[in-house]
């Protein structure tokens, strides 16, 4: 008797847990980021040029189910980026990894059983690590440093299901931060990703 009850005790204990394992998912994701160039003519003529790519490891759990399924969700983005300046005496070429943790939420609609559509936004940290050299007017010079700041992402995705234990996925997200950092004068390091997801 005592055993049977120790059995429900523990079952009873576990079934949460279980439960909650059963709406969690682990995304990996490898996709790219936009390119930006530009080209000014006039008196400070210049050619500017990025290119980048990255990876996304996104933990996240189901916190309410609903019509509109409601998840915490971890994501952390880890981007290489490469961008070259050109103006007329110098020629800058840097390249840089850069680090983006920011938690937050996940909105999720199915409007079928294999299709579901998100939305996400969270906060967190962006950090830009960089090493720049710099050839013109007879002097080559190299520096590099790394800067940690405040960052906020938004994006959106869809999820088609293969199986019940995993999923395609691609999605669009933005991380924004102050500017000048990441090789980019702006504020957003815009990047598409493509991966699967695995549902437990």
């Amino acid at each position: 008797m005592r055993t049977h009850s120790l059995l429900l005790i523990c079952i009873f204990l576990l079934a949460p847990l279980a439960a909650r394992a059963q709406n969690s998912d682990f995304g990996f994701l490898v996709g790219v980021t936009l390119p930006q160039g530009e080209v000014a003519v006039g008196p400070r003529t210049y050619v500017r040029g990025e290119v980048g790519g990255g990876v996304q490891f996104n933990y996240a759990f189901q916190a309410i189910q609903h019509a509109v399924d409601l998840y915490v969700e971890c994501p952390l983005v880890i981007s290489a980026l490469g961008a070259s300046r050109v103006t007329p005496g110098l020629v800058t070429a840097s390249t840089g990894i850069d680090l983006f943790f920011t938690p937050g939420v996940r909105l999720k609609f199915s409007p079928e059983s294999r299709v579901s559509f998100y939305g996400a936004l969270g906060g967190g940290l962006g950090s830009f690590g960089e090493i720049r050299s710099s050839t013109g007017n007879g002097n080559v010079s190299v520096s590099g440093g790394r800067t940690t700041t405040a960052a906020l992402d938004f994006g959106g995705g869809l999820d088609f299901r293969l199986t019940r234990l995993l999923s395609l996925r691609v999605e669009g997200r933005d991380f924004v931060t102050r500017s000048g950092l990441g090789g980019s004068a702006g504020m957003h390091h815009t990047m598409v990703q493509f991966g699967i997801a695995f549902h437990f």
